[in-house]
């Protein structure tokens, strides 16, 4: 055997137990990737935004600073690329309202999800329609944890005083999707912000469903009844007509 053959591995003939470093991925170069594949998802998020699904591959790697190879290395195709962005942004969302939810009061609680959503409206621009009409459900697996955790803030709204104790949960949580789901906060954020449609929406419901505006509703009434009742109820003091 000549060990200057440049195709073989004295080393690995004399010392077969033995593992060479270069043999061993490095943590730098793990980091790296990382790196990459958070430079990957950002760019995704902008082209996509940009451009709908009809994004390229090679528009996001340009975008990323990386070659298109490199982003086949961390994705199969362009649907698992957008596959990681949506399931990603759901997991992070997820996290902060759940966080929202079990910490904040209820009305605050409700006003942060509703805010998130139109967060996320503004952050994929022309992808927002294919997300909020279902079409892409089967990328991410739909917003069942989200009505989920409505729920339990509007319940736990309810339980300690905050919102209506006649509330109908159900028509509430069926109202509030409708306002993504259809379109109406795009449309609203059209002329204003995103974030003034989300305040509007937000000022919206909770007057509706707050315990306050119960009150008010029922002082109202009161009145309306005090000052159209008959004057045999109010009894005039004596020598008045």
């Amino acid at each position: 055997m000549n060990f200057n053959d440049t195709a073989v591995n004295p080393e690995m003939i004399l010392f077969p137990h033995m593992v060479r470093p270069a043999q061993v991925p490095s943590r730098p170069e793990r980091s790296d990737a990382a790196t990459n594949r958070r430079r990957i998802l950002d760019a995704a998020c902008a082209v996509f935004a940009s451009r709908g699904q009809d994004g390229e591959i090679r528009e996001i790697a340009e975008r990323a600073g990386v070659g298109v190879g490199t982003v086949y290395r961390h994705f199969q195709n362009r649907e698992g690329l957008l596959a990681a962005l949506l399931a990603q942004t759901k997991q992070d969302l997820l996290r902060r309202l759940q966080v929202a939810v079990q910490t904040e009061r209820p009305d605050d609680a409700l006003r942060a999800m509703i805010h998130a959503g139109a967060e996320v409206c503004e952050k994929f621009g022309a992808l927002t329609e294919a997300i909020l009409s279902g079409r892409l459900d089967s990328l991410h697996g739909g917003h069942a944890e989200f009505t989920a955790l409505l729920l339990k803030a509007l319940q736990r709204g309810i339980e300690e005083g905050s919102f209506r104790p006649e509330l109908d949960v159900p028509v509430v949580v069926a109202m509030l999707e409708a306002v993504f789901t259809s379109g109406t906060l795009v449309q609203l954020a059209s002329d204003r912000s995103y974030a003034e449609a989300a305040d509007a929406i937000s000022d919206f419901f909770l007057a509706a469903i707050s315990s306050t505006a119960r009150t008010d509703e029922q002082e109202g009434h009161h009145d309306q009844r005090e000052r159209t009742a008959p004057d045999h109820q109010h009894p005039r003091a004596p020598g008045t007509l």
